[in-house]
């Protein structure tokens, strides 16, 4: 039921486009900017500040995702930084091939301890 209302304001949307482009593309406006002077037709200037609007907010969202995972890459390393090393245990002696058992006959060992997620994320 939502895709069908998401849909028909879709379509209403579209229409009302369609119809401000008929009643204004007669229309021409001028567009003043500091250096710069454009005469163009009403609809034609409503659609490019859309996209610019868009391109803005595209825009800035990947700037901010990008902020967002740098800070979550300093912290990370920050964490990592302060974390004690983890000694490694390894067994006195080699074993031979034949003395070692399949890992499908082991007891499975305790889970790992997982950490808290960053606050950041």
């Amino acid at each position: 039921m939502r895709f069908v209302m998401r849909l028909l304001a879709f379509v209403v949307v579209i229409l009302a486009a369609f119809w401000f482009s008929v009643r204004n593309g007669s229309e021409i406006v001028n567009v003043v900017l500091p250096f710069l002077r454009i005469r163009a037709p009403l609809p034609l200037v409503v659609f490019a500040c859309i996209l610019g609007g868009m391109g803005l907010s595209g825009l800035l969202a990947w700037r901010a995702e990008r902020r967002a995972r740098r800070l979550a890459d300093r912290a990370a390393s920050a964490r990592r930084a302060y974390e004690p090393p983890v000694a490694a245990e390894f067994p006195p002696e080699v074993e031979s091939p034949a003395d070692v058992e399949s890992p499908a006959a082991a007891e499975p060992a305790d889970p790992p301890e997982r950490s808290e997620p960053s606050p950041l994320l």
